[in-house]
């Protein structure tokens, strides 16, 4: 009984951990909504972006009006979260995102600043075949 009790703290505890490496669940459902002004409040000061055509570094405040642009020209219908990954202080997101007819595949990765903030280091919104 007590070998029993033992691994399941052990199960609960890694998966606590994990879900805490993992990208917070305000920045997925920002993404899930549509909501670029929630999204750019974990913006780096710098962001990787690519998103159509668009592929550079931009400030925190031009990622904002890139994706507040997307957002206004493709309505969320759907966003599903295929996989996720971490290492050290970084963690990473694959998603589909559904507009209209259109299929995207997102890729979030963020960086765990020192005082445990994420922080948005690169975001992809690509065209899917799906």
């Amino acid at each position: 009984m007590r070998l029993i009790s033992t691994l399941l703290f052990l199960a609960v505890t890694i998966g606590a951990l994990q879900a805490q490496r993992d990208i917070s669940p305000a920045i997925t459902d920002a993404l899930s909504k549509g909501d670029a002004v929630t999204l750019s409040s974990y913006f780096n000061d710098n962001v990787e972006l690519v998103i159509g055509s668009i592929n550079d570094v931009f400030s925190k405040k031009q990622a904002t009006g890139i994706v507040a642009d997307f957002f206004r020209k493709n309505k969320v219908n759907s966003f599903q979260i295929l996989h996720k990954g971490s290492k050290e202080n970084s963690a990473f997101s694959i998603c589909t995102l559904r507009s209209g007819t259109t299929s995207y595949r997102v890729y979030i990765l963020v960086r765990r600043t020192s005082d445990e903030q994420q922080l948005i280091q690169q975001l992809r919104i690509e065209s899917s075949n799906d």
